[in-house]
């Protein structure tokens, strides 16, 4: 996760997405691997990614295997797979050796955490107020409300 420059308020983004879940978290994931860079930036009211809080129940699996993570499919060489995550945890050869396909949820949710917080371009904290078309710069601009730790106002900003 990282905190908005003073560069990121004037420079135009290539892709803005408003809330990080797994749809986004993927879509900056891929983006991150774009060779040539794509100027990206994820918006998320939440102070940080949990995914389907209060229904991680012990035991429950995804319904499709591992290598339908937020990257594998589109980019299995990507730093951000299931793989990567489980060799940073050294947990590589034990979830090899258990020979599973489906992870339970409560290891995705901590998979995807894992990758928001190292993620560049992802802004927790950051309530979406307004976007609009802005016709002299010919680009869309989205107003937020940047939340303290308690979510109550920090400072306004625009993207």
């Amino acid at each position: 996760m990282t905190d908005l420059s003073a560069d990121d308020h004037h420079r135009p983004h290539d892709l803005v997405g408003i809330g990080v879940g797994p749809f986004n978290l993927s879509l900056a994931a891929l983006a991150d691997g774009i060779h040539g860079g794509l100027a990206a930036a994820f918006y998320e009211q939440r102070p940080a990614f949990h995914w389907h809080p209060g229904m991680l129940l012990d035991g429950a699996t995804l319904q499709v295997p591992f290598l339908a993570d937020l990257v594998t499919l589109v980019d299995p060489a990507s730093p951000w797979s299931f793989l990567n995550y489980l060799r940073a945890r050294e947990r590589l050869y034990p979830f090899y050796f258990a020979e599973r396909f489906h992870i339970q949820r409560a290891e995705y949710d901590a998979y995807c955490r894992w990758v928001s917080e190292q993620l560049p371009g992802l802004h927790f904290g950051h309530q979406v107020d307004a976007v609009r078309w802005n016709t002299e710069r010919a680009l869309f601009e989205v107003d937020f409300t940047q939340l303290d730790h308690d979510g109550e106002v920090e400072a306004l900003g625009r993207a």
